[in-house]
């Protein structure tokens, strides 16, 4: 499997746990307002058990969100580093190992021959060059 795919393939798998996330924080929010004074649960068990367990739920947010952040500034890194590629290989790559359409596809959307969009696709070492640099 050629770098280019593999990065493609990691941005996609960033954007999956950046949305997985941030559902996940949204919920953890959800039920730590369920154990916080007022919630459903606040008076349905001893006071210390639902302060322990709001701390932990807010222990537990406060690491979502650093990873959170941490996911962010490595899509923004990749994203920076896939615009120096630009042209045609960047749009096929992206085209291809995003948003997962086939050469076929393509070679429709972009106007160019199938075989045109196999070999410009599998020439990708000038590009892994390229995201390899700083």
């Amino acid at each position: 499997m050629n770098t280019v795919k593999i990065i493609f393939r990691n941005y996609n798998d960033m954007i999956k746990e950046i949305d997985i996330l941030e559902t996940q924080i949204k919920m953890t929010m959800k039920e730590r307002e369920n154990w916080w004074f007022g919630g459903k649960l606040f008076h349905q068990v001893p006071l210390d058990n639902a302060a322990r367990r709001c701390d932990l739920l807010s222990e537990r947010i406060k690491q979502m969100h650093e990873a959170l952040d941490e996911l962010r500034r490595g899509k923004q890194e990749i994203e920076s580093k896939l615009k120096r590629l630009g042209g045609l290989e960047y749009k096929i790559a992206y085209k291809r190992y995003v948003e997962g359409k086939t050469h076929q596809t393509i070679a429709t959307e972009l106007g160019y021959s199938p075989e045109h969009i196999r070999r410009v696709s599998s020439q990708s070492k000038r590009a892994t060059r390229m995201l390899q640099t700083h």
